[in-house]
C-alpha cells in the first residue's frame, strides 16, 4: 500500500472513530437526561387507584434526539385518577415536585350552561427543566379525571 493509501485509510479511521465517539456521547447524554427528567416526574405522589394512560410502555425521553444545542428530550406521565378534582390538588402536586409556577391557571369550575369541567395547570422550572402539571376534570357527569406531569426542555 502506498503512502496515499495509508493516509486515506488513517483519515477514514479518524472519521469513523469521531462518529462513534459522537454517537456514544449522544447516547450517554440522552440516558442522563432521561434519568434526570424521570427523577423529577417521579416526585408526583400517585394513589394506587390511579390508572396510567398512554399504553403499557413507560414514558421515554428523546431516544433519537441529538442534543447539539442542549437536551431536547421530554418525559411525561398521564393518569386517569378516577377521582374528581378536590380543592387544593394542583397546589399539593406542585408542592410534591417542588414547582414554583411561572404560569398558574387555578382550578375553577365554569358555571356556564352545559359546562362544569375544569382544566388547570402549573408551569415552571426545576433544575433547568420545564415542568408542567395539568389537571382535567370533565364535570360531574364524567367518569374521566386526568392528571399529567411533563418534564422537558425548550417549551411548555
Amino acid at each position: 500500500m502506498g503512502r496515499r493509501g495509508k493516509i486515506a485509510l488513517a483519515a477514514v479511521a479518524v472519521i469513523v472513530a469521531g462518529l462513534a465517539g459522537f454517537s456514544m456521547n449522544v447516547h450517554f447524554q440522552n440516558e442522563a437526561n432521561i434519568r434526570e427528567m424521570k427523577a423529577i416526574a417521579d416526585r408526583l405522589q400517585t394513589s394506587p387507584a390511579w390508572e396510567p394512560l398512554g399504553g403499557t410502555q413507560p414514558p421515554l425521553g428523546g431516544a433519537f434526539c441529538i442534543p447539539i444545542d442542549g437536551p431536547c428530550a421530554n418525559y411525561a406521565y398521564r393518569w386517569d385518577t378516577h377521582t374528581p378534582y378536590r380543592d387544593g390538588d394542583l397546589e399539593r402536586y406542585m408542592g410534591q415536585v417542588g414547582l414554583t409556577p411561572d404560569e398558574y391557571k387555578p382550578c375553577l369550575r365554569e358555571p356556564r350552561f352545559n359546562s362544569g369541567g375544569l382544566t388547570c395547570r402549573g408551569v415552571g422550572r426545576i433544575n433547568g427543566w420545564d415542568v408542567r402539571i395539568t389537571i382535567n376534570d370533565y364535570g360531574p357527569e364524567s367518569d374521566s379525571y386526568t392528571t399529567q406531569i411533563v418534564v422537558e426542555r425548550y417549551g411548555y
